[in-house]
């Protein structure tokens, strides 16, 4: 900085720190709304990424998740990626019960697709399993998991139960019975009166009683969740919508979506709202750099004037006066810049107010003498 620079900042120390204080400002807020806007970016696809929709099977009224009894055709429906609706579905937990006695007395033996399909054997839920066959959920064999209790007894061996299917079919309800005998695999944190089996041994049952296989629940997660709308379309064929008044035996499917719409669009319209005020700061960066410039230059035409007459240029004054004007309101966004760490939006401030301020001393500055003068007086 040459001395000239510095008398003129020490002489008008209002104009200079006037630029500081807006410039500093200014970039600090463009900074902080762009950090904003970001984290609001990362959010927004963290909860796209990772918030659970869940789906759920009910009756046609809304009321009932369990016991519903629905024929194969639903849970096919529900796994067919091609022909139905497994396109859309992650973590599929389907269960079916039967009642049972035999050798463990009266239990309740229970199909599952998976450990969170029952607290009992969740180990989230304070339950848990444990079987000596690595694909005990997936198996079609006639294996069983029962309690920690039963399992010391009956490690190695086998279990026969008289099984019980009430299945029902429109107007129809049937009731078949059976034994079966269950090799046990493992043990589970339930009660001693449940007896757990995977849901494809419990779908064989169901057709060994019946003639078809069932399932008392439905739920499921969405694989992406923006595809709620999709996947209530391709659903429509078997599915229908909630009605509380509909007396209708048939079944319905929820996709509890409406908290994460709500929250997506509050974001998302908060983003937008930060984007149109970027912009706007952006430009009274602009108009801060022009008022900077006017101020400076007012009533200094005969010092200008004077300067040209000793020699110097119009490209050189000024770039000396645009130094001038934008040292301070510069270091202020250079330290705004490191301490926000957003360089990038503090540049662009930077080049609005370099260009606001060009453009007010352009004519005053680049004149020719004479013309300064004559304007002065």
């Amino acid at each position: 900085m040459d001395g000239y620079v510095w008398k003129r900042l020490l002489r008008r120390p209002w104009v200079s720190l006037i630029g500081f204080v807006i410039g500093g400002a200014l970039c600090l807020l463009l900074c902080l709304l762009t950090n904003y806007r970001n984290g609001q970016r990362e959010l927004l696809e963290r909860v796209k990424k990772n918030y659970n929709i869940a789906c759920v099977v009910t009756d046609s009224r809304g009321t009932m998740s369990q016991n519903l009894r629905m024929p194969g055709r639903y849970t096919d429906f529900v796994r067919d990626e091609e022909n139905g609706i497994g396109a859309f579905v992650r973590d599929l937990r389907m269960t079916k019960s039967f009642p049972a006695k035999g050798d463990l007395g009266n239990v309740t033996v229970i199909g599952v697709t998976g450990e969170a399909c029952d607290e009992a054997i969740d180990f989230a839920a304070g339950g848990g399993w444990e079987a000596n066959m690595p694909d005990f959920f997936e198996s079609r064999e006639y294996v069983c998991l029962l309690s920690a209790e039963l399992y010391e007894a009956k490690k190695g061996q086998s279990v026969t139960l008289r099984v019980t299917d009430p299945y029902s079919t429109g107007l129809l309800s049937t009731q078949a019975a059976g034994d079966f005998t269950l090799a046990v695999v493992g043990w589970h944190g339930g009660h001693s009166n449940r007896v757990f089996v995977p849901f494809p041994c419990a779908e064989r049952m169901g057709v060994t009683l019946s003639g078809g296989a069932s399932a008392d629940s439905i739920t499921f997660f969405l694989k992406e969740n923006d595809t709620g709308d999709a996947l209530m379309e391709a659903a429509s064929s078997m599915f229908e919508p909630v009605d509380p008044s509909s007396d209708r035996n048939r079944f319905a499917l929820t996709v509890q979506d409406r908290q994460y719409k709500a929250t997506v669009s509050a974001m998302e319209q908060n983003i937008r709202r930060i984007g149109y005020l970027l912009p706007l700061i952006v430009l009274l960066g602009l108009g801060a750099g022009f008022l900077i410039g006017f101020l400076s230059t007012k009533g200094e035409a005969r010092t200008y004037a004077l300067m040209r007459t000793l020699g110097m240029t119009g490209r050189g004054l000024f770039v000396t006066v645009l130094f001038e004007q934008l040292l301070l309101p510069g270091a202020a966004i250079v330290l705004t810049a490191v301490v926000t760490k957003r360089p990038v939006p503090a540049a662009i401030f930077f080049a609005c107010q370099l260009v606001g301020c060009a453009l007010a001393l352009l004519r005053p500055v680049t004149a020719r003498p004479t013309q300064l003068l004559r304007e002065q007086e």
